[in-house]
């Protein structure tokens, strides 16, 4: 299985350093450029199907993304951005992020999704496309903080610290493969 994940293109919330989560918010015309980018990039590729959050933001990427593939979408909440509770709709400073994506310190944000709750949800489907589509290449277009399972995953590394650095950009793409073993 060979897996192609991005971030969803830019909002005003994202260029505002507003904390979106799991608000409903659509692409801004940035956002819309760089989907169109990643479209261009990933147009020779072949996917043979994409899975995309229920959050429009991500829909809106998928929709641009695949142009030139056709490919089915598919989408699945648990690849949805984790849940920022009271914390959604205000400003990036009101949380130490530092510390926000680590299970270590989940106990730190009870009005959000627990981490580790977020990272098991996230960890669930990727075990589920290693048993459904172990032949197939896919690309999931998510979240930052969905990227940052993805990481810990096929890195095979704890998700404690600070995760920032391996937290995607809007619409940067990372790969990871899997190979299933024979018997």
């Amino acid at each position: 299985m060979k897996l192609y994940i991005t971030r969803h293109g830019q909002t005003d919330w994202n260029l505002a350093k507003i904390i979106q989560g799991k608000s409903d918010i659509s692409l801004n015309d940035t956002g819309k450029k760089q989907a169109q980018i990643t479209r261009d990039a990933l147009a020779s590729v072949p996917i043979d199907a994409i899975i995309v959050s229920p959050l429009k933001r991500a829909k809106q990427t998928a929709a641009i993304i695949n142009e030139p593939h056709q490919a089915m979408i598919y989408e699945d909440a648990r690849i949805e951005e984790r849940g920022f509770g009271r914390f959604e709709g205000k400003g990036l400073d009101l949380v130490d992020f530092t510390r926000f994506w680590s299970i270590a310190e989940e106990t730190q944000f009870p009005d959000c999704e627990k981490t580790s709750v977020f990272y098991e949800r996230v960890y669930d489907f990727i075990n589920e496309c290693k048993q459904k589509a172990a032949d197939l290449t896919l690309l999931i277009v998510a979240h930052g903080g969905v990227s940052l399972p993805f990481y810990t995953y096929f890195n095979g590394m704890p998700p404690v610290g600070d995760m920032r650095k391996y937290m995607l950009d809007n619409c940067e793409v990372a790969t990871y493969e899997w190979v299933a073993e024979k018997c």
